[in-house]
């Protein structure tokens, strides 16, 4: 008797665990990781007080919320002091200009994604800051546009940025990204002319971009 009870007990004791166990598996669920969708590259237009262009940026994740930023912009540049008059047949010409002024910075830079775990939604605030080595270019006002392009001079401008900025996400794929950033870039050197006796020696200043960043 002694040994049937206990043979009786082991498989009473096998069927509760199978039972528990069946039952356990049915409560755990696998639920696969959200992925989620990091900056790859944007593109968009700068507009700042000395002019306007385009731009691209590149992006490297340092985490869930930072990225070093590569980007590369072109634009004009104009003098403060510029006095564009019109005449009656409809041509444009500024008064005392001499030279066209172009520049192009290469920003490199943090961007950081602010309350990302404390904000529910798509809006998320940003910060900005990094350096930006600019290429300055300069040609004869009183050549044509295209004619005055062998006659570029070159100089460089180097100093850094930061601001602030925001970001909407649009889909899995693409996200707005709208920024203020302050640039400051003294000219390395005597500085250029657009105007005659006027001397541009900081092209920086405000600057606000609007474009779309693509994702992966």
């Amino acid at each position: 008797m002694k040994k049937i009870n206990i043979s009786a007990m082991l498989i009473c004791a096998i069927l509760i665990s199978s039972s528990t166990l069946t039952t356990a598996q049915d409560k755990i669920k696998y639920t696969k990781p959200k992925k989620e969708y990091r900056n790859n590259w944007s593109i968009g237009l700068n507009y700042g007080e000395n002019g306007f262009g385009p731009y691209t940026s590149f992006f490297v994740g340092l985490g869930k919320t930072s990225d070093l930023v590569i980007g590369l912009s072109f634009s004009g540049v104009t003098d403060e002091r510029e006095i564009e008059r019109v005449d009656v047949f409809g041509n444009t010409q500024t008064l005392n200009k001499i030279n066209r002024v172009f520049m192009m910075p290469m920003s490199i830079g943090l961007r950081q994604e602010l309350f990302k775990n404390d904000i529910e939604g798509d809006f998320l605030p940003l910060l900005n800051v990094g350096i930006a080595p600019t290429l300055v270019m300069t040609n004869p006002y009183d050549r044509s546009y295209f004619s005055a392009i062998p006659y570029t001079q070159s100089t460089f401008a180097f100093g850094g940025y930061a601001g602030i900025g925001v970001n909407f996400t649009q889909s899995k794929s693409t996200s707005m990204n709208v920024n203020l950033n302050y640039y400051y870039l003294p000219i390395l050197g005597d500085g250029v002319q657009s105007l005659q006796y006027n001397t541009i020696e900081n092209v920086g200043g405000f600057q606000l971009s609007m474009g779309v960043i693509f994702l992966k």
